[in-house]
């Protein structure tokens, strides 16, 4: 259980970095080479031990020299980016995850009602492990507090993408994994839906979306419960946001 995380997720509530126009989808991509993360698309934030950094071509997360007794998290938010409410867009990731602790470790998409940073969808991969201890899960948040069963799916691979998926009509975001990554071309399989209406979709909650303004925040987080883990065991690459039809 994310307690800390989602205590942040209402102190974050004032935490932006949004400037200038921000309310039509502009396309994003990053492949994380180079020397050190773009500042320009990207905003760190770290937590307790963990630590998010940009080397060997990927975003790693770590943990260590010790841990916190509850977890220890953190993410890179997407500045001047927040698709709307109102418009159909999609993500996608590449994750790995060979930490080896099943769901106390996981790398994926943090999405956020940007009016109501507690509103949240945690979509984590937690790498190889029995059942819903490992694979791709999706988790929802209304007000602080998790709401409705997890959606999962585990293949039980090492590494593989996420996407997400909004539909501006339905408005209803779908979860999708694949289990190979994008080197061999995508397969993807879908997990589920959610409505932030609070109407429709495998899952729901009313956030409170505005109709006319409403937005969404993207974060690339890691968090790990009573866990070290060392560089290179769980990563995220290939970011890329559009919209979708």
């Amino acid at each position: 259980m994310k307690t800390k995380i989602l205590t942040s997720c209402v102190v974050i509530a004032g935490y932006s970095f949004i400037a200038g126009n921000c309310l039509a989808l502009t396309p994003v991509s990053d492949d994380f080479k180079g020397a050190s993360l773009n500042t320009k698309l990207w905003k760190i934030s770290n937590f307790e031990n963990a630590r998010l950094r940009q080397s060997s071509g990927r975003l790693n997360f770590t943990i260590g020299p010790k841990t916190h007794p509850e977890e220890d998290y953190a993410f890179a938010q997407l500045v001047n980016n927040q698709p709307g409410f109102n418009e159909s867009w999609q993500v996608t990731l590449d994750v790995a995850n060979t930490a080896a602790k099943g769901k106390r470790v996981g790398v994926g998409f943090w999405i956020f009602n940007a009016d109501d940073p507690s509103d949240t969808v945690f979509f984590e991969f937690y790498g190889k492990g029995k059942g819903a201890n490992g694979g791709f899960n999706v988790s929802f948040v209304l007000d602080g507090q998790h709401v409705g069963a997890d959606l999962w799916r585990n293949p039980n691979v090492s590494s593989g993408s996420l996407r997400i998926t909004f539909n501006k009509q339905t408005k209803l975001f779908t979860f999708y994994c694949d289990r190979s990554g994008s080197g061999g071309g995508y397969q993807w399989t879908r997990i589920g839906t959610f409505s932030p209406t609070g109407v429709g979709g495998d899952r729901r909650a009313k956030w409170q979306m505005n109709p006319g303004s409403g937005r969404f925040g993207i974060r690339l987080e890691g968090f790990g419960e009573q866990s070290l883990v060392s560089g290179g065991k769980a990563t995220m690459d290939n970011f890329v946001l559009r919209a979708s039809n």
